[in-house]
């Protein structure tokens, strides 16, 4: 009895440690602390000539990137040339060669296309 009882519990507890694991809050990007705050060139260097490096360094990390805006999409942004930036929302009031800095996350380094990918982006004042 006292056998069954305790793998019951047993069970209990990995349901509940699995159930917390697949389902864990959201991150909010917005208030996070940021691990890199500088411009967007310099982001896509430490990538193309360090890519391991700055792969572990910032990959799913809160970043800061700053520049002109040379692209722009319905809901995603190019800084420079080096990071396209995703946003959740449209874009509304952006326009070309605009200065900007934005706040998101770091999903990697596309070589094809040599940029910086980040979403879950935020415009900062």
């Amino acid at each position: 009895m006292k056998k069954k009882l305790f793998l019951a519990m047993f069970f209990l507890i990995l349901v509940f440690i699995g159930y917390k694991y697949t389902y864990q809050d959201h991150r909010e990007i917005s208030s996070e602390k940021e691990v890199f705050n500088d411009r967007a060139l310099v982001l896509k260097q430490y990538f193309h000539y360090k890519l391991d490096e700055s792969s572990g360094k910032y990959l799913n990390k809160t970043i800061v990137v700053s520049g002109v805006v040379s692209e722009i999409g319905a809901n995603a942004i190019m800084i420079n040339e080096s990071a396209y930036c995703l946003f959740d929302e449209k874009i509304i009031g952006l326009n070309l060669g605009a200065q900007i800095k934005i706040k998101g996350r770091c999903i990697g380094y596309d070589e094809l296309l040599e940029v910086v990918k980040v979403d879950q982006s935020v415009i900062l004042k």
